[in-house]
């Protein structure tokens, strides 16, 4: 369907507009005064008595949320919005509804469930952020404000005005006259495939009443995919239906299977305006189902690479033909239930999706996405992640239900050093959505390397997942997640944590080796306000860094947790608790290897007490010291603590000689080398990990300097890590070498290049930055302190990967379509040649009226089938009298092809 003239990408908000710069001081008195009337979590009206609340900001359409008869509004809560509890959504200036009406949303009677539950009593109260307005007529413009209610019935002035139009009532494509049969037996992927290819711009593409199997389709800009009541399109068990050789990112290295819906190009927002809407059923058919829970949820067998062969129907199938393939990770190569790459402006309203193979919805480089009332019904089935939004530009997700196997609303952006290529994962806003099952509602995470940004989750109801707000990644994905926003939101008996934020995630069933990213992976400036929890299986919060890369700006105001487990936190920095309250957790806090963290209002407890304030050192503090010819002997003053000083390191430069209680005040350092001389320092740190440097010296140890070098172990040439060969990188290995005072570092080096160094309790690196498809010698050095040096035997030859490729053919500035009439139906066509970095252009793909010319097999977008290899045509069967647009794609070798291409008019004869 076309779309309107208003294209709608979320607020960018960030920590620092939310906040404003005034000192600490003055902000923690603000903060006293606005909580105050709000203590034991009682409703407030949140202005003065006789005031009208402040009016809804930012109200918009979600992108692609109208048709013919319906528009979708959405907004944002105004700054001072306690007290509110509802919205008035006026139509033309006269009421319409109320947002808690709600009478489109699938979530709606769950989050009423939920609140109805006595034992909820004490949860934070969710507001409804949207409202569907129906029963419209076709191609007619409306005007639309919103006004906030608060408790005493009150209403604010109206909000900014928004204006939009419903579309004329689309030309309707039935797949049934396509041929196809809806008996769940016959596959009917070519007969849908024609409904699809013969759909006007506007046009919707129906699924009728019945169940119709098929294979992989391929949508294609401005057009509707709707599967009606009683209506579900169901996945073929057979393989050879879902084409293969799709890559999640260019430089991925496991091949996997299409997806059952598909929309692709790798020239990417050349695809447009694309919907996929219910009421119907879309079931990927890629598990044996258990049949429904107590609540009436389908539920799958146990679904594992374990269990793949017994549990498995698709899944089963796509497992053995990729091993028959060669696969060496064929687990990950079962296919998705709908994948759109590279599609601006998408919508998906209204269905159920069942049972995918593997993920459920994937979006890649996709711009402008709604997710509007849709059942994502997938518990127990491994992989099935509800919703994935990746390298992608404006998200919106509504009124949905999520009782997913894997994570609900998942986001990613990459992996390592090569991540960064590509564009942010950013712009997301999740509200009134209700979370059932699954590991995490809102995830980012563990795909993390080119950062996921600007995240809003509000007003949803987690009523059982794993967690509530899960942030995950492995340090060497680089990148991270930061500037999220987490408040307003209930959650209850979720089975691990509230919430965690880990560098410490592994998944077990990846498949991709990558460059590591050369910064590690770090989340920062997340925001959690206003949010109860009623019951975790693990910690209440948790985080997890790592001593050079710790977690920062994590910021939790005004959280209460009636039942819950301890908190674990370990490497983080400059973070705050304001008013976070536990109710019946004795010793809630659990803190260690964290500085600047900072407690108000909050539940206090001796650990808070001293991880409030760090250790100090008396004014003049000297570091005294003597030295051998292999020990150094140091003595020092007590530091201070408002709690107590847990232990001194003695550190020589970022190395850590000693480790001493906090109640000793010296030590001798020994392992060093002799007529060496080292610059010593002492710190002190607390038991939370808030440290304090002290006092330096600078000693030289005594004897004859050391001339005998390392020793390298006999046949102990560096080796190649299995697996460890990429297109730009290497990870190689070696047995440790000896000394008399042991190895300081070793020397990697690759071709002759810069050498690369490695601490002296290191056996493998891998070495990074290399050009691909290019062979290169690997040595290996071992170092002691003084600097005496041994290569060890041999060189490592390898040759990194060829290039990966990027993006499709491309035509030269300047490049133009050439048609000429050569008869009233006939003409000839010619262009330029043109061109691909790492691959050749293989064919050329002929479009006239947007008809292929398909000499041989049909075109996909991802098969390399094409019209001719030349660059020139001769067209016959043309219409007389009759102007043509003539289009011409090229595609290489991996079958990526030009979104656009060139384009000409062939004028009337």
């Amino acid at each position: 369907m076309p779309v309107g003239s208003r294209v709608w990408l979320p607020v960018v908000w960030s920590r620092a507009s939310r906040r404003a710069a005034v000192p600490v001081s003055v902000m923690l008195v603000l903060l006293a005064l606005v909580l105050a009337p709000v203590r034991g979590w009682a409703a407030s009206p949140g202005h003065n008595r006789g005031d009208r609340p402040a009016a809804p900001v930012d109200v918009r359409v979600p992108a692609l949320a109208y048709d013919e008869r319906s528009i979708t509004l959405v907004w944002e809560k105004p700054a001072a919005h306690t007290g509110i509890v509802d919205y008035r959504v006026y139509l033309d200036g006269r009421p319409i509804g109320l947002a808690s009406d709600a009478s489109t949303s699938p979530a709606k009677p769950y989050i009423d469930r939920f609140y109805a539950d006595p034992a909820n009593a004490a949860q934070v109260r969710t507001v409804m952020d949207t409202y569907t307005a129906t029963g419209l007529r076709p191609s007619t413009r409306y005007r639309f404000t919103v006004r906030s209610v608060d408790s005493a019935g009150r209403e604010s002035p109206d909000s900014a005005v928004v204006t939009q139009s419903t579309t004329a009532v689309p030309k309707v494509f039935d797949i049934a006259d396509y041929g196809a049969v809806g008996d769940g037996a016959t596959v009917n992927t070519a007969a849908i495939q024609r409904a699809i290819d013969a759909c006007t711009p506007g046009g919707k593409v129906v699924i009728p009443a019945g169940v119709f199997k098929t294979g992989a389709i391929w949508l294609h800009s401005d057009m509707t995919l709707q599967v009606a009541a009683g209506g579900t399109l169901l996945g073929s068990d057979n393989p050879a239906d879902y084409p293969y050789n799709y890559l999640l990112y260019d430089y991925s290295t496991d091949p996997r299977y299409y997806s059952l819906i598909n929309a692709h190009t790798y020239e990417y927002g050349s695809l447009r305006d694309i919907r996929i809407v219910g009421p119907g059923t879309i079931d990927g058919n890629g598990w044996k189902q258990a049949g429904p829970d107590a609540d009436g949820f389908p539920v799958s067998l146990p679904s594992s690479s374990s269990t793949v062969s017994t549990n498995g129907v698709l899944a089963k199938a796509q497992v053995a033909a990729a091993t028959a393939l060669g696969s060496a990770s064929s687990y990950a190569t079962r296919s998705n239930l709908i994948t759109l790459r590279g599609v601006t402006n998408v919508y998906y309203g209204g269905f159920t999706a069942l049972n995918p193979s593997q993920h459920t919805l994937v979006n890649l480089h996709d711009d402008n996405v709604t997710v509007n009332g849709v059942r994502l019904l997938t518990e127990g089935v491994n992989n099935a992640d509800g919703i994935e939004f990746t390298h992608g530009n404006g998200l919106t997700v509504i009124n949905n239900v999520f009782d997913t196997g894997d994570d609900d609303m998942n986001f990613a952006a990459g992996l390592g050093a090569a991540a960064p290529n590509d564009p942010p994962t950013r712009n997301a806003w999740i509200a009134d959505n209700y979370f059932r099952r699954g590991h995490g509602a809102v995830v980012l995470g563990s795909h993390t390397g080119a950062w996921i940004e600007n995240i809003e989750a509000e007003d949803n109801v987690i009523d059982g997942t794993d967690v509530g707000l899960r942030m995950k990644t492995d340090p060497n994905n680089g990148g991270g997640g930061r500037d999220v926003l987490f408040r307003d939101d209930a959650i209850r008996s979720v089975t691990a944590q509230a919430f965690i934020f880990t560098s410490a995630y592994s998944d077990p069933n990846a498949a991709i080796v990558v460059e590591p990213s050369t910064a590690k992976a770090q989340f920062r400036d997340v925001d959690v306000e206003h949010v109860t929890v009623d019951g975790t299986g693990s910690q209440a919060i948790s985080v997890i860094g790592v001593p050079d890369q710790p977690h920062q700006g994590l910021h939790f105001t005004d959280v209460r947790f009636l039942h819950a487990n301890p908190t674990a936190i370990s490497y983080l920095r400059d973070s705050s608790f304001t008013d976070v309250v536990f109710d019946n957790t004795p010793n809630p806090w659990g803190i260690t290897n964290s500085t600047g963290l900072s407690f108000h209002g909050s539940t206090a407890t001796p650990v808070s007490v001293d991880a409030s304030a760090g250790p100090a050192w008396p004014r003049g503090a000297r570091l005294t010291a003597s030295a051998t010819a292999t020990t150094a002997t140091l003595s020092w003053p007590a530091a201070s603590d408002n709690v107590a000083v847990a232990q001194y390191l003695i550190r020589s430069g970022d190395t850590v000689l000693a480790q001493v209680p906090g109640g000793t005040l010296s030590t001798t350092v020994g392992g060093l080398s002799p007529a060496l001389r080292y610059d010593l320092r002492v710190q002190a740190l607390d038991a939370t990990g808030n440290a304090a440097p002290g006092p330096a010296t600078r000693v030289t140890t005594g004897g004859g300097a050391d001339t005998v070098a390392p020793l390298a172990p006999a046949n102990g040439a560096a080796s190649l890590v299995p697996g460890g060969l990429g297109t730009t990188w290497a990870r190689v290995s070696w047995p440790a070498a000896s000394d008399d005072y042991g190895i300081d570092h070793y020397l990697v080096r690759a071709g002759g290049g810069p050498a690369a160094t490695v601490r002296g309790t290191a056996t493998t690196f891998t070495v990074a930055g290399l050009r691909p498809g290019t062979g290169y010698g690997i040595t290996v050095d071992a170092v002691d302190a003084t600097g005496n040096a041994t290569r060890y035997p041999g060189t490592l030859a390898v040759t990194t990967n060829p290039p990966y490729d990027v993006g499709v053919p491309t035509w030269r500035d300047g490049d133009r379509l050439r048609v000429r009439r050569t008869g009233a139906t006939t003409a000839t066509i010619s262009w330029p040649a043109a061109r691909d970095g790492a691959r050749a252009v293989v064919g050329y793909r002929v479009y006239v009226d947007g008809r292929p010319i398909q000499p041989d097999a049909a075109f996909t977008p991802v098969n390399t089938a094409s019209t001719l290899a030349g660059t020139s045509r001769a067209l016959t069967g043309l219409a007389p009298g009759v102007a043509h647009t003539i289009v011409v794609q090229a595609g290489d070798s991996a079958g990526r092809w030009t979104g656009t291409g060139l384009r000409a008019t062939l004028p009337p004869r």
